[in-house]
């Protein structure tokens, strides 16, 4: 019986010592925990506000650089657009200069046969150069 005692007070010693321990380092677990909870939060704040940061950077670059492409295509129209009204120009010019020395190559044919030159009946020529429209 002395053994089965022994070994019953070791038992309950045993339970007692682990009791005490769990119940003193709980408090200080607890602390421990809590200051590495608010260093995680911390450190998830700062890497949010360092995305955001990123974030606002790579908006305004973006917003920046479609500026960029928004102006040099608007200039490129505006000068496709001159060579175009310059081209139309040059073409009316070219046009009205070959319609004029039709008309006038006519009026000296109808003339050689002896008929009213650009008389179409109608009252206008029958080619009408384009200044003329």
């Amino acid at each position: 019986m002395d053994i089965a005692t022994s070994l019953g007070l070791a038992g309950a010693g045993l339970a007692v010592g682990l009791g005490l321990g769990w119940a003193l380092a709980r408090p200080r677990g607890t602390a421990t925990h809590a200051v590495r909870a608010e260093r995680a939060e911390q450190a998830l704040k700062d890497e949010a506000a360092r995305a955001q940061a990123a974030l606002a950077a790579a908006e305004a670059r973006a917003k920046r650089d479609v500026a960029a492409l928004q102006a040099e295509m608007a200039s490129r129209i505006e000068k496709l657009n001159a060579e175009h009204r310059a081209e139309s120009e040059k073409l009316a010019r070219h046009l009205t200069e070959a319609y004029d020395e039709l008309d006038s190559l006519r009026a000296k044919a109808e003339a050689a046969k002896g008929i009213r030159p650009g008389d179409t009946g109608y009252g206008f020529a029958k080619t009408l150069p384009l200044g003329d429209l």
